[in-house]
């Protein structure tokens, strides 16, 4: 896994020990330009595609469209009391990505 992803994780996990993971209430997964996911080994976060956000019964998806133009989409409408803890998370997520030089 990359150097970014690899750091994002681990704070995440740091931040919310109790709801991150597989089962829990917190799972990112991201995926490359050639449809690689971050578990795959050759998986290349300079050609980072979408990243999937699913915190408790919500999914956010920031999906690149070119280089510097990306796109948050909510599939399943953030509930009010979500959005401090959604935004605290995408913050984490978006300085880890904020890092990486996209080809």
């Amino acid at each position: 896994m990359n150097e970014n992803f690899l750091n994002m994780f681990k704070e995440l996990n740091r931040k919310y020990p109790d709801d991150y993971g597989l089962v829990k209430g917190l799972r990112i997964d991201a995926r490359d330009l050639k449809d690689r996911y971050d578990d795959d080994e050759l998986f290349d976060e300079t050609l980072l595609y979408e990243v999937r956000i699913y915190y408790k019964q919500q999914t956010i998806i920031i999906k690149r469209y070119d280089r510097d133009n990306w796109e948050i989409e909510d599939y399943d409408y953030l509930k009010f009391e979500d959005f401090r803890e959604v935004g605290k998370i995408l913050s984490i997520v978006m300085k880890h990505l904020g890092r990486i030089e996209l080809d």
